[in-house]
């Protein structure tokens, strides 16, 4: 609590533990006055045993409130930092050791493909000739397509649960889905014609959204893809997905708009503009044409970058994310993307507010040797800004590095405990999974 909040509850004086012993308690200070008697005779009406059992109340769940705090943030002290770094506004000055945070339980666990358990057999995404049929039978095309498309669930580390969908691309068990649905898994499962599989990350990429699961299994229908170039604004569309109730849905829509040129994240690339309004757990689902061919991989994150997209959702068109696959089936990520070496998760609005900490992201992890940890960079350390610019979540800091090479410099703006620092170092080319 600041000076600020502490003028405006001058009855509570906030005590600083010593290490070791239990973290911020409050204690009243109030003095409850004597009861003032009154010449009327009349029922008086006690309060006094009401207040003490709401002080003995509030008590209590400041207890549990801290217990909770204690339990998920204990202060990192492992890295043991000497590094110079200059505070706003001031001199260079010396910070000896990391005041972070650990709030491991909200960190991504999926930066890291397991490549040594996936063997690229030369695999590439095959995409037929696209087919316009005005006819329209939405029965067949369900039919056609969901045994191809299953209903995604990742968990993260603390429980909390992701959906989304994924696309049969090969009959062994290679999925297309949404980098974002999965990308703080630490175990993901899909659900495909009534039986569940536990899937492992072949390849992201955060500048496209796009990922490459892969489950054991045999002799899957595969999906038919296309290119979707044949598409004309105002046919007709299905979104083959959109797990509601982890059941395979369909919904039929007009493709409103293509738009070659859409920015998202810094990364320019071909948007299926489509006129339904889904649910968020339909990214990874597959937009379809009129003959059950994929054109698209549904993004319901494409939408957050238009203030005006209300009715609407997008798709990544199968022209665009074709060779960004392609290369993740291959190596596991795309090359030539700067990477920060950085690990990155949205701080949890009630960890902000608990210790007065404005919207930024938390860093989970650093890649050691990398330009940022040479620059000091740890675990527990806060970005507030990039390049001059506020970050408030991921797709933030993802919007700044994705507009930038491999040598540029980026500088962040952090909190280490209580300092807000600046910190430059240069981006590196991605050799992995981009962070």
């Amino acid at each position: 609590m600041d000076e600020r909040d502490r003028s405006k509850y001058p009855d509570l004086a906030y005590t600083t533990p010593a290490e070791g012993e239990k973290p911020f308690q409050f204690t009243s200070c109030m003095d409850v006055p004597a009861a003032v008697p009154v010449q009327k005779v009349r029922k008086h009406r006690h309060f006094g045993p009401l207040l003490a059992a709401l002080l003995i109340l509030l008590l209590c769940a400041s207890a549990v409130i801290c217990l909770l705090m204690k339990y998920a943030l204990v202060i990192d002290r492992s890295s043991g930092l000497s590094v110079q770094i200059r505070k706003r506004g001031e001199t260079e000055t010396q910070v000896s050791e990391s005041e972070g945070r650990d709030l491991s339980a909200f960190a991504g666990g999926a930066d890291s493909a397991e490549r040594n358990r996936y063997q690229w057999d030369g695999a590439k995404l095959d995409m037929t000739p696209g087919i316009r049929d005005s006819s329209v039978n939405y029965a067949q095309i369900y039919s056609i397509c969901a045994p191809s498309v299953g209903c995604l669930c990742a968990e993260d580390e603390a429980g909390n649960e992701s959906f989304g969908a994924a696309i049969v691309m090969t009959a062994d068990g290679a999925l297309i889905t949404s980098t974002h649905v999965i990308s703080e898994a630490e175990t993901i499962t899909v659900t495909l014609n009534g039986q569940s599989y536990a899937a492992y990350i072949v390849g992201l990429d955060y500048a496209t959204d796009l990922a490459v699961l892969k489950i054991e299994a045999e002799n899957l229908t595969t999906a038919q893809f296309s290119s979707g170039q044949e598409m004309q604004p105002g046919d007709w569309v299905a979104v083959v997905g959109n797990p509601v109730g982890q059941v395979v849905n369909i919904a039929n829509g007009i493709l409103s708009a293509v738009n070659p040129n859409f920015s998202y994240r810094g990364y320019t690339l071909e948007a299926m503009q489509v006129c339904k309004e889904l649910g968020d757990i339909a990214s990874g689902s597959a937009l379809v044409n009129s003959a059950g061919q994929v054109i698209g991989i549904v993004n319901m994150d494409m939408a957050s970058q238009l203030t005006d997209s209300s009715g609407v959702s997008f798709a990544i068109s199968m022209q665009s994310a074709k060779s960004v696959i392609d290369e993740l089936l291959e190596n596991g990520y795309v090359a030539g993307r700067p990477s920060s070496g950085l690990t990155v998760s949205e701080l949890p609005a009630a960890y902000a507010a608990y210790y007065a900490y404005p919207s930024c992201l938390y860093i989970s992890s650093v890649e050691e040797m990398s330009p940022a940890w040479e620059a000091g960079l740890r675990r527990g350390d806060l970005i507030m800004e990039a390049n001059g610019q506020e970050v408030r979540s991921i797709n933030d800091l993802y919007t700044v590095i994705n507009g930038m090479h491999a040598g540029d410099l980026l500088t962040l703006m952090v909190y280490r405990g209580r300092d807000a620092a600046e910190i430059t170092f240069a981006l590196m080319e991605a050799s992995g999974p981009v962070r």
